[in-house]
């Protein structure tokens, strides 16, 4: 980096970074854009609407997921992983529930499928509801 000296006009030393300067900002910034864009293309997460294949029990009331919305993953590099849902909720029969949601890769577009319930508490004399645990796939739909 080289420093000019010149004398302002009341007499004072004066110093300014000349041009070397400048370029090393133009060349950083240029540098830490590609690098910026390079990792942009590198990445390869990729999302997937994931279908529930199961059963339902007549006249059961299921906290799932798939019943709040439509239900998507974004996975890296492609490479499904475990996923866990949960979803706790105050019932009409007077009790607090949980749900868990269990998916499990089980090769490169499907996952094995748990669902299980656990009364988190009641009021007094509520008569809760009968466990509905279910078992299925996941498939993803791209």
């Amino acid at each position: 980096m080289a420093l000019r000296e010149w004398t302002s006009k009341n007499g004072q030393m004066q110093q300014a970074l000349t041009t070397p300067l400048l370029k090393s900002v133009v060349l950083g910034t240029l540098m830490v854009t590609a690098g910026a864009i390079y990792a942009a293309s590198t990445d390869h997460s990729v999302t997937h609407r994931l279908v529930l294949n199961t059963t339902e029990e007549p006249g059961a009331i299921y906290l799932s997921e798939w019943k709040v919305r439509d239900v998507t993953a974004t996975f890296d590099d492609g490479e499904l992983r475990p996923i866990t849902y949960t979803i706790t909720a105050d019932m009409f029969d007077g009790c607090r529930w949980r749900a868990v949601e269990t998916l499990v890769p089980i090769d490169d577009k499907t996952f094995s499928y748990d669902y299980s319930e656990t009364i988190l508490s009641c009021v007094e004399g509520a008569v809760p509801m009968i466990k509905t645990p279910r078992i299925g796939t996941v498939t993803l739909e791209d």
